[in-house]
């Protein structure tokens, strides 16, 4: 990085290195995608990167996704980006990125925290000379912010969440300004939080918009305060402007699940100079990994699985049946025609068997007489017929039920990064 003035950024988020789609494995996937990286910070000359938090899909990553991160970070030199910024995402363990920190800032990268005065991060050329302020704030829990009360409606949770929040940032803000002592360089702020006026994927079933991502609910876009050159958030995966244009979600820079195969994945080229509006460049992420949702009858699926193989060779498929009969035997169809296609059938869902079997129970028995796992197994009893699949479903179906009994006897209380902690909430923003 030279001492000119003019500084380009790269913005990222929520890359979940390491994530399985419905048990399949992404991590060629994000083999492939942190090459591009590599190869646009190199072709576009980036000074700096920005990762806005969840760099891992969960708070122990396997030691195949740790040696994929790491040989990037080490490889961004030769790509002459010299100055990278993570941040902590709510899937990550803070403490576990923190970790090497030291080791890492010898190699201009920079991971924050835990406090507000050490998020306050200059970017400085080979002579000391200030280039560029980052507000490197990580995803904020509630305990880090405020103190739930007993009896607090959720609205009156989110509202204290947001003070605090707004006041976090605040700190850091001072911090940034008086490490800077007054040098005119542009000012970034990181964050990762769902803000109001965020559009995000709707369910696949219901079509209904989620109220919260992860346990907490949206929040002003505004908690940053004002006089930042440029806004990099994380957490949603859709790439998004939010009121403002310098005000950006970049999304995740691939799909992350099947709800996500329509969004268009991107990182954001920001071309920053003091005194003048950041140039904002959308840079699209080409697909490694071609992935299909198909809808319809028995005839209507097989001719898009047919299309598909022509068109996206060796894409995996999930398979929404929305058919009038019944299909006892779907999924060894549509199996049979991904293994002859060269496709990669992940799931099928079946709503004719799913509403023909909530017809038998509610026929025997009330719903509302009937515990949840009763009713999971009625309907694993009638839509699976091989015993090992129905013994796996009720594994995890409990495990399920499990995490969701202790999120709601606590769920005024905040638990740092853990397994049950990062695994709650809609797929669009884990």
């Amino acid at each position: 990085m030279d001492s000119t003035e003019v500084v380009r950024i790269l913005h990222t988020s929520d890359w979940h290195l390491g994530k399985e789609v419905i048990r399949e494995s992404t991590i060629d996937m994000d083999r492939k995608m942190l090459e591009w990286i590599l190869s646009l910070c190199r072709e576009r000359s980036v000074d700096c990167l920005l990762i806005s938090g969840d760099v891992f899909d969960v708070a122990m990553p396997s030691n195949e996704a740790q040696r994929l991160y790491y040989s990037f970070l080490s490889r961004l030199l030769e790509a002459g980006c010299r100055r990278v910024v993570v941040t902590p995402g709510n899937h990550d363990s803070a403490n576990f990125l923190r970790a090497p920190a030291a080791m890492l800032s010898q190699l201009g990268i920079v991971v924050p925290g835990p406090d507000p005065e050490s998020e306050a991060v200059v970017i400085r050329d080979d002579s000391g000379v200030p280039l560029l302020g980052i507000g490197a704030v990580p995803f904020l829990r509630e305990s880090e912010v405020r103190l739930s009360l007993e009896g607090m409606t959720d609205g009156e949770r989110w509202a204290l969440y947001e003070k605090g929040v707004r006041a976090h940032y605040a700190r850091v803000r001072e911090a940034l300004d008086a490490r800077l002592a007054g040098a005119a360089v542009p000012r970034v702020a990181m964050g990762h939080f769902f803000a109001l006026g965020t559009s995000i994927t709707p369910d696949p079933e219901t079509g209904e918009v989620p109220q919260t991502v992860g346990t907490l609910g949206a929040i002003s876009p505004d908690v940053v305060g004002d006089g930042w050159d440029y806004v990099a958030l994380g957490h949603i995966h859709r790439a998004q402007t939010v009121g403002r244009e310098n005000i950006r979600y970049s999304g995740s820079p691939q799909p992350l699940s099947f709800r996500e195969v329509k969004n268009e994945n991107q990182v954001v080229l920001v071309t920053l100079e003091e005194g003048k509006a950041p140039d904002i460049e959308p840079v699209y992420v080409p697909r490694f990994q071609p992935m299909e949702r198909l809808e319809g009858d028995v005839d209507g699926i097989c001719a898009a699985m047919e299309r598909v193989a022509r068109e996206e060779p060796g894409a995996w498929i999930e398979a929404n049946y929305t058919g009038v009969t019944e299909q006892p035997d779907l999924t060894e169809k549509l199996q049979e025609l991904a293994l002859a296609r060269g496709l990669k059938l992940l799931a099928v869902r079946n709503q004719a068997a799913f509403r023909y079997a909530l017809s038998k129970t509610a026929l025997s028995q009330s719903l509302e007489e009937m515990e949840p796992e009763d009713v999971f197994r009625q309907l694993l009893t009638e839509c699976h017929k091989e015993e090992a699949a129905r013994k796996r479903l009720m594994e995890t179906f409990e495990e399920a039920l499990a995490i969701v009994r202790v999120n709601e006897a606590g769920k005024d209380r905040d638990e740092d990064s853990s397994p049950s902690d990062v695994k709650n909430g809609p797929e669009t923003a884990e």
